[in-house]
């Protein structure tokens, strides 16, 4: 999929740098008071980047536009991220560099190593570049466009694949088996799977291919939750993560009998048992305390699992679509997570949200259901929490996000199907897409990963 670089960036220009100096020289019992406002007035917090030139940005936080002389409509709620309190997370850090164009951005989520890297490709279009826990997970490109609604116009990103599969890949895809297969996933010898494999359980069988690819999203977003909370590489270095391996790389063909035997484990050797430490290297020193271990995901319920199967099937039907209309960058209609058949979402970076009482938040692998569409006072979108971590918002509240947030999840929704394509494709052996027809590359969809991500977020304190 798409991967994305970075460049050395320049400083910010000085009405930005002055509004940072005013926030940062703040005593911090006056940071706390107005963090405590800022919580009663803004209705969500977020770390996503807008996109916002000359129109409204559809997030809830100000940046610079690119044409300063044009009047740019900002929402009442609006405030700063690099100053944004999350409950349970620590801190925001968020840092532009370059002119005012915003050439390059960073922003780092709570004290861990990780968050997003951005750089601007050409006007338009964006390549973002995401870590988690020191480990530079993946990249997505962006392009920009505007959406004209209440009498004004709301900026959005739309995720820009890398290739772009034919409609018969699609009817393949949706298409029931003649009769159900089993398929043995080797998920036992991945890392991720003796502390994640337990919080969700595969289908014994299957019989279309979406059901597969709802497994593999689902074990594709394990293996990150995994990677993001494992150790970091030394403060010093910054190398480029290996590519994530595949949930499916270890299994067989399908066949239409009896699962498969375990494949044999990879080179190298499994971690020691917890109570065995002969064979365990020293523990890294730190001159200071770590931070407490990160909460799992939560166990993915059979309720959750077929509203992510709907949906995917929903993006499916939607790409089959478009695959028979020329390919375009500029080819949008809205923001596609207002569509009226997208509302289920899993949320893919940390997120404060209103309560009652105050706020809590949403984390990476949480689930929230869309129950309206964008207020014309506030421009808040309604959504209810599906599934969550303990220490997240609680299962069933009622809430409300910013249209950004929410594409943010259906973009990279939309990724995870396409990344589930190209598996599937690839592992169903006689049971896979029709021959002779091959995905066409969107040179627009890719860009490398950036060298020095890890050292963008470093900086970013």
């Amino acid at each position: 999929m798409a991967l994305a670089s970075l460049a050395a960036s320049a400083s910010v220009g000085a009405r930005a740098e002055d509004f940072r100096e005013r926030h940062e020289n703040r005593a911090p019992e006056r940071a706390r008071q107005a963090a405590r406002r800022e919580a009663e007035a803004r209705p969500t917090r977020h770390t996503h980047p807008a996109r916002a030139e000359a129109v409204h940005p559809a997030a809830n936080y100000p940046r610079e536009t690119a044409a300063r002389g044009l009047q740019a409509q900002r929402p009442p709620s609006a405030s700063v991220v690099r100053d944004s309190r999350f409950a349970g997370s620590g801190r925001i850090g968020a840092v532009s560099r370059g002119p005012a164009a915003s050439q390059v951005r960073v922003v780092r989520y709570g004290h861990t190593l990780s968050g997003t890297v951005e750089r601007t490709i050409r006007p338009g279009l964006v390549s973002r570049t995401f870590v988690g826990g020191g480990h530079v997970l993946y990249t997505r490109v962006y392009q920009s466009h505007v959406w004209h609604q209440f009498g004004r116009a709301f900026a959005y990103e739309a995720f820009v694949p890398a290739v772009r599969y034919p409609a018969a890949y699609y009817g393949w895809a949706l298409a029931p088996w003649p009769r159900p297969i089993s398929y043995a996933w080797g998920w036992q010898v991945q890392p991720w799977y003796p502390m994640y494999g337990v919080l969700f359980t595969p289908y014994p069988v299957y019989t279309s291919p979406d059901l597969w690819m709802t497994d593999y999203i689902i074990a594709q977003n394990m293996q990150l939750a995994y990677q993001a909370h494992s150790a970091p590489p030394p403060p010093l270095e910054a190398p480029a993560a290996p590519p994530l391996a595949d949930p499916s790389a270890a299994a067989t063909a399908v066949q239409p009998s009896d699962a498969y035997s375990v494949p044999q484990p990879p080179e190298a050797p499994p971690p020691p048992p917890s109570g065995d430490t002969s064979s365990a290297p020293p523990a890294p020193q730190s001159s200071s305390a770590p931070p407490a271990p990160p909460a799992p995901p939560p166990a993915i319920t059979p309720q959750v699992k077929a509203q992510l199967n709907t949906q995917i099937k929903v993006q499916l039907q939607e790409q089959q679509a478009a695959a028979a209309t020329p390919a375009t960058l500029t080819t949008q209609t809205g923001p596609a997570a207002l569509r009226p058949n997208h509302v289920f979402f899993e949320v893919v970076q940390p997120l404060d949200v209103p309560t009652a009482h105050g706020h809590c938040s949403l984390s990476a692998n949480d689930y929230i259901k869309r129950t309206g569409a964008m207020s014309s006072d506030d421009w808040m979108i309604p959504v209810v929490v599906e599934l969550s971590r303990p220490s997240d918002c609680p299962e069933g509240l009622s809430t409300r996000i910013g249209l950004n947030d929410l594409n943010a999840m259906e973009n990279e929704q939309e990724a995870q199907v396409m990344e589930a394509m190209r598996a599937a494709s690839k592992s169903m052996g006689p049971n896979g897409p029709p021959s002779g027809v091959h995905p066409t590359l969107i040179a627009d969809g890719s860009a490398p990963a950036d060298p020095g991500a890890l050292d963008a977020l470093r900086q970013a304190q």
